[in-house]
């Protein structure tokens, strides 16, 4: 008898500025993987293994794709020297670092994209464990504007939570379990995604688990989608959906057509190319 597997996880960040999505794979548990996903055309890269835990809801992509920042910890355990967890920006779909600053322990929110050319990471950038940032890029400590958490889960929330709210989401008031809402760039329906936070770590997805839902308007009509761990209109208005490893295109009579397979992926680690290891141009303005 075949033994039974649990599906991988997956976690997508859009780029706001280019047909660009980073995919965040989870599986074994201590595993994890970068691909990009051209978004116009479907196509993917995929990238370097890592055994790690890479934090999703602590981590963030660019504004153009190009680079993506992770909260990281080593599969080794807790390190006497503060190196068992750490921040880095790295070019995806790779993880080799440009930057990187250890952290030693968890209690860290990890790294967010406010600006093009600047990272939040909430903590005194100088000095730099590794590598560089070049002279066009800036590691700042405030967040202009943004979202600041003040209760016990600020770790988790403060870095998903600027995310959401950079892509269009918006919490929905007195809602219980927590409810957000994102609508459609082309037509008239809303996401809503509630958050289950208090759930166990037995639950798959667990201790945070979505569920997802379609509001038509002005009808007022929800459509429940089920479980997923993450689902997002991409750059072209599709709602995409991540479920049981698989990337997935809701269409409108209900139906799922599956862009992307993850589960069939088995760790393979291999060096980072040349060109992940330096910076890429500085970004060109509009």
């Amino acid at each position: 008898m075949s033994e039974l597997r649990s599906p991988c996880r997956l976690f997508v960040y859009l780029a706001r500025e280019a047909p660009i999505g980073v995919v965040l794979r989870r599986g074994p548990s201590d595993w994890v993987r970068l691909s990009v996903w051209h978004t116009d055309v479907d196509s993917f890269e995929h990238g370097q293994w890592m055994r790690a835990r890479v934090f999703e809801r602590r981590s963030d992509v660019s504004a153009d794709g190009t680079l993506f920042v992770s909260f990281v910890r080593g599969s080794q355990g807790p390190d006497p020297q503060q190196r068992d967890t750490w921040v880095a920006i790295s070019r995806p779909p790779w993880f080799t670092a440009l930057a990187l600053w250890f952290v030693g322990g968890t209690y860290c929110a990890g790294g967010y994209f406010p600006e093009r050319e600047s990272l939040w990471i909430g903590f005194d950038p100088n000095p730099l464990d590794q590598g560089h940032l070049p002279n066009w890029f800036t590691a700042t400590t405030s967040i202009s504007g943004g979202y600041t958490e003040h209760g016990p889960n600020w770790t988790e929330r403060t870095v998903w939570f600027n995310r959401l709210r950079r892509g269009g989401w918006e919490r929905v008031a007195d809602e219980v379990p927590e409810t957000w809402q994102r609508p459609s760039p082309t037509s008239d329906v809303t996401l809503l995604m509630t958050i289950h936070s208090a759930s166990s770590f037995d639950v798959y997805g667990g201790p945070h688990v979505l569920d997802y839902a379609l509001r038509a308007e002005p009808t007022g009509q929800v459509i429940p989608l089920g479980r997923a761990t993450w689902a997002d209109w991409d750059q072209r208005g599709r709602l995409i959906i991540a479920q049981d490893g698989k990337l997935c295109h809701w269409q409108s009579q209900g139906n799922l057509r599956q862009i992307a397979d993850f589960n069939p992926h088995t760790p393979e680690p291999s060096a980072s190319p040349a060109w992940a290891r330096i910076w890429p141009k500085r970004p060109t303005p509009d």
